[in-house]
């Protein structure tokens, strides 16, 4: 039955799938994936071994190897869709998989829809050589697939392939057909034959021959495609959709693209690493940098933003109006921001809102009097900003003209009466009110920012359109809080638009920001009297950081914002409650009976025990751990150093909370800029991680004994403020597998697996 699983070929046709593959390293980003697709190409070929012990028919076995291989993908992918949402879930996945390889630039990120599309594409193939090679003992036929995998990299990546690459690819292939020709030479008869000239006693097939002619041909064959290539014109290289998202001549180095056309499935979810631009500023605190702001929104996707039409032209340095609607308080000011290294294409480019004047250099530009957004005729690698940071005492409480705003307060029409019931349900006692109770409500831990949004769901019978669906499975990304928080607004009567952008990214040991194509961000942008078009900012803080400061300030004696109660957040009717459960709970719950198949609930009690005790082990084996590393760095430091020590064991509890201390050592100015970034913290967190920076600097820099040796209650006070912001589940998982702790175990348990390579090394020595 060995023989017939022929596994030596089978092994040669998994080298060969591998091997094609090996060059996708060159196109995709990380690494794991790689792992999977080879764990996957075995699992077919040991499918395939395994139906041929059976003596089943060639169409048989494809058939079962095609059928396993989309059983594994469904459960690796979409597992806890197994029902009707299945095809939508798919339909997600494949999207996304479109959507990295039209925007994404070499190396593309590996996002999970173009994880799925791999899983299928390159084990598919893998099925493909191994039907060929081994089931049809067609081994010359199995190159086709195995080309097709290797020129999914040569005809995608932006320069050319190692020659490695190929000089491998061939040589597992003439391997795979020496052995399978062998084998077939060797099955065309039982009866020796005699040779006509002499031959070796163990050639008496007269098979010498044949292998020199066919190693012959195959290195002349080699040599050929490593030279014809290289005296033949080329062309440019080429890529994924057009460019993977770049312009410019096909070298690898275009400019930034810019979408502005958002559809809340697909759009703003990138993970592409690409550098925009770097920027230093005096900012502690800087804002996103806005591209565009307007737009039209219907099923689904926003569109017809404005463009570089109608241009006011401005001089460098000359202070611009301030926007439409806006009046500046006494307590507003200007802060200044130096652009380099851009590479947005023109006229498009990023600028803090709003801005207060600008310096392009010798390029002409002009700003749109509706947006204050500025365009330049060419792009523009440098430049120089002053904007202005708005304040809450400008506001004015008052309604915007309803004819002059008509089309910022337009609704979708298929959501409007869901939106309409949550924004009464929010409430609030002037339209600033109203504006930060939405953008709490949606900041809350009600709602989850995920890359992967839910299925569609539906409701009364009915699928539920975009916006109804992230408002009931409360679950999605920048564009749909944006769209939500812009939808509830209108509902209140407040002009509402998107804008569109980057976020500021984190910044560097030397105060600089470096802002990548994932930073692409989505936000609202509300008009208020008094204060004209202002940001907001619903998605949550751990995407985005602190919500803008002017919203968190309380006024007359209360809160600026708060999340609706249960009990005022759910209208009566089943169609327009934001809150409702989809329809197809009910038909998934539990049903109690009395009868029914039998149940071993002692097996079931068995490992749920064994769960708990695992999980009990962790949750006090982990924590200990952890405590006992912050002790060990107090000791050490807090005789000579107290602040540092405290400062060090602040980073490590930060850690534990899932923001990492900054990568380089900084001072404690950029370490500030670091943690207001990464951190959403309130405006008293924010002055008590001001204050222990101050008192870290001076005992670093001071004289001694001139500076305070304590900040154990700003380290107090910066702890909670990132814990308030933080959902029930982020802190229970902080507080029971602390990363700090985490980190320890790896590091005993690598001890331990090491020891054992230490002691035959000091044996080997004294020998």
């Amino acid at each position: 039955m060995i023989a017939r699983a022929r596994l030596s070929e089978t092994g040669l046709a998994l080298l060969g799938a591998v091997v094609a593959l090996w060059p996708l390293t060159t196109l995709l980003q990380g690494g794991s994936w790689l792992s999977l697709l080879v764990v996957l190409c075995a699992f077919v070929g040991l499918v395939g071994a395994g139906m041929r012990t059976t003596r089943a028919p060639a169409g048989a076995i494809l058939l079962v190897q095609v059928v396993a291989l989309l059983a594994v993908v469904a459960l690796l992918n979409v597992h806890d869709h197994l029902d009707t949402t299945f095809a939508s879930a798919i339909q997600d996945l494949v999207r996304e998989a479109d959507d990295t390889v039209r925007h994404s630039s070499v190396p593309a990120p590996v996002t999970p829809g173009l994880q799925m599309m791999l899983e299928l594409i390159v084990p598919g193939l893998a099925i493909g050589i191994d039907f060929l090679a081994v089931t049809s003992r067609q081994p010359a036929l199995a190159g086709v697939p195995m080309m097709v995998i290797y020129m999914l990299s040569t005809s995608n990546t932006g320069s050319a392939l190692n020659p490695i690459f190929f000089i491998m690819l061939a040589a597992a292939w003439l391997t795979m057909l020496a052995h399978g020709s062998g084998l077939l030479v060797r099955g065309w008869s039982s009866v020796r034959a005699r040779a006509l000239t002499p031959t070796l006693h163990e050639d008496q097939l007269g098979l010498a021959g044949l292998a020199s002619a066919a190693r012959t041909l195959g290195i002349v064959t080699i040599l050929l495609a490593l030279i014809v290539p290289a005296v033949l014109p080329s062309s440019g290289p080429h890529y994924f959709a057009n460019g993977l998202g770049r312009g410019g001549n096909g070298g690898g180095e275009g400019v930034v693209a810019f979408s502005t056309t958002v559809n809340l499935a697909r759009d703003l979810r990138r993970t592409d690493g690409s550098p925009v631009l770097t920027f230093k500023t005096t900012d502690l605190a800087p804002p996103p940098l806005r591209v565009t702001a307007g737009g039209t929104y219907s099923d689904g996707e926003w569109h017809d933003f404005p463009k570089a039409t109608g241009l006011v032209i401005s001089p460098n340095g000359k202070p611009l109006p301030p926007p439409e609607g806006a009046t500046k308080s006494d307590t507003s000011y200007v802060e200044h921001m130096q652009v380099s290294d851009n590479t947005m294409s023109a006229p498009s480019v990023p600028v803090p809102f709003p801005l207060e004047s600008g310096d392009f250099g010798p390029t002409q530009w002009g700003y749109s009097p509706t947006t204050q957004q500025p365009y330049v005729t060419r792009a523009v690698k440098s430049y120089e900003l002053d904007y202005l940071i708005p304040q809450r005492d400008a506001y004015k409480v008052g309604r915007a003209d309803p004819q002059k705003f008509s089309d910022t307060l337009r609704l979708d029409p298929k959501s409007a009466a869901r939106v309409r019931a949550l924004a009464t349900s929010l409430g609030g006692k002037d339209t600033f009110d109203q504006a930060v109770r939405i953008q709490d409500y949606l900041r809350s831990g009600e709602f989850t920012y995920s890359l992967k949004l839910a299925p569609t769901q539906t409701v009364d019978g009915k699928k539920l359109d975009p916006l109804s669906n992230f408002l009931v499975t409360k679950k999605g990304y920048c564009t749909q809080f944006a769209t939500a928080m812009i939808m509830l607004a209108r509902a209140d009567g407040i002009p509402a638009r998107m804008a569109l952008g980057f976020l500021p990214g984190t910044p560097s040991a030397n105060d600089t920001y470096t802002v990548v194509q994932s930073n692409a961000h989505a936000w609202p942008e509300l008009y208020l009297r008094g204060m004209g078009w202002t940001r907001f900012e619903p998605t949550p803080g751990s995407h985005t950081g602190a919500p803008p400061t002017y919203t968190t300030q309380i006024t007359n004696g209360g809160a600026a914002g708060h999340a609706p109660s249960q009990a005022t957040s759910a209208p009566t009717s089943s169609s327009a409650a934001p809150s409702a459960t989809p329809s197809r709970t009910a038909s998934t719950a539990p049903q109690s009976s009395t009868g029914g198949r039998h149940t071993d609930w002692g097996g079931d009690l068995l490992v749920v025990l064994l769960v708990l005790v695992v999980g009990l082990l962790g949750a006090l084996v982990v924590p200990l751990l952890a405590r006992r590393h912050r002790e060990s760095i107090s000791a050490r430091l807090r005789e000579h150093r107290p602040v540092e020590a405290q400062w060090q064991v602040l980073q490590t509890r930060l850690g534990d909370l899932g923001i990492p201390p900054p990568e380089a050592e900084s001072s404690p100015r950029a370490t500030e800029r670091y943690y207001r970034s990464r951190a959403a913290l309130p405006p008293s967190g924010l002055e008590a991680l001001h204050s222990a920076m101050q008192t870290l600097e001076q005992e670093r820099y001071a004289a001694p004994g001139t500076a305070a040796t304590s900040i154990d209650p700003q380290a107090r006070e910066v702890l909670d403020g990132v814990r308030r912001q933080q959902s029930w589940t982020q802190r229970l998982g902080s507080t029971i597998l602390p990363a700090s702790g985490r980190a320890v175990l790896r590091r005993g348990v690598g001890r331990v697996i090491e020891w054992p390579a230490r002691v035959l090394g000091i044996r080997r020595r004294r020998r």
